[in-house]
């Protein structure tokens, strides 16, 4: 399934670079320059340390203490899940929460709810900044009328969602356990589903106490996460800065970042978004008088640097699996050679 995404995408993509111009393409990637490449790189560092930082802040809101080592490779490694399954916003948080979990021997369940609240106060940002977009697009008039109802619409619908979900954490209401609960009594063998309700039950319990009782962190992760919001909004200026010394207004930024909201929530279906990222973003930009030769660059230089962050975060998780299976395999030896006399040796 996941390979065939993978060469669907890479055919999607293929065809992209073909219509626009295989050799436009690569001159525009060319314009970018060293300079350009730092600034995007500064860019996507930046977004990363205000993540990073985000969560921290959560971490020791809950008296959670993990070296930035730690929380770096977790998050990287988080990251490059994410980024290679159908999701872009989705996929590899179980994963980071696993990972500070066992370094910092506390429960799943604590650090889990750090991640939730941090995911959920990023929803809250994005679909802040995205309204404020979606009143530019609203207005603009390069967009047909049923788009912007569908836009109006997907962001009504969006915005309700995360409120609601932001206020049954708040009044800790619990909705979420409470619906696994009902389909737990509708559903034979429904034994896992109980123990998997009691779960998200203490993950609800542990984001509530962190709201109710350390407001100042969630307040200071929330800035943190319109900081982060705010660089991903300016990517398309970071880059056609130096390809094209275009200066982009903010109406023109506004209308990019909500339609490209739309893109990677709904549309992200293939791992990394690869095809449809870019076939989305050539309809994207040439409403802001952007070639598809230079849409199609955009996305390829920034997939590059973000392909390093994903190798980075492979390499990290590897290595992390070598190691917990190196223990595993010492731990047995150990055993093996306890057994004889009845005491372990330490």
């Amino acid at each position: 399934m996941v390979a065939g995404l993978v060469l669907g995408g890479a055919f999607l993509l293929g065809g992209i670079i073909y219509i626009s111009g295989p050799a436009l393409v690569w001159e525009e990637v060319r314009a970018v320059g060293l300079w350009g490449i730092l600034a995007i790189a500064a860019n996507l560092f930046l977004m990363f340390f205000c993540w990073a930082l985000s969560w921290f802040v959560l971490l020791r809101s809950g008296g959670i203490r993990v070296p930035w080592r730690t929380l770096a490779g977790s998050l990287v490694g988080g990251f490059a899940v994410g980024y290679l399954t159908p999701s872009m916003h989705l996929g590899g948080e179980p994963l980071r929460a696993y990972a500070v979990s066992e370094r910092a021997g506390v429960p799943m369940a604590t650090v889990m709810a750090t991640v939730v609240l941090e995911r959920l106060l990023a929803a809250v940002a994005l679909i802040a900044v995205a309204a404020m977009g979606g009143a530019f697009v609203l207005a603009s008039g390069e967009v047909e009328a049923s788009h912007k109802h569908a836009i109006a619409s997907g962001l009504g619908i969006t915005a309700v969602f995360v409120a609601g979900a932001l206020l049954s954490f708040v009044r800790d209401w619990r909705l979420l356990s409470s619906a696994l609960r009902i389909v737990g009594r509708r559903v034979p063998g429904r034994k896992w589903i109980v123990r998997a309700a009691a779960r998200v039950a203490e993950t609800e319990r542990e984001v509530h106490q962190s709201l109710r009782f350390h407001r100042s962190h969630a307040t200071l992760a929330f800035g943190l996460q319109l900081l982060l919001v705010f660089l991903n909004f300016l990517r398309p200026q970071v880059f056609f800065f130096f390809t094209q010394r275009t200066v982009f207004s903010w109406g023109e930024l506004s209308l990019y970042f909500t339609l490209n909201v739309f893109l990677t929530t709904i549309f992200w279906v293939t791992p990394g978004g690869l095809g449809i990222a870019e076939g989305g973003r050539v309809g994207i930009f040439k409403l802001l008088g952007i070639p598809a030769s230079g849409a199609v660059a955009f996305s390829v230089v920034y997939r590059f640097v973000e392909l390093l962050i994903v190798g980075v975060g492979i390499v990290i998780l590897l290595r992390w699996s070598a190691l917990r299976l190196q223990r595993a395999l010492a731990g047995a030896g150990d055993g093996h050679r306890a057994a004889p006399g009845g005491d372990d040796e330490t």
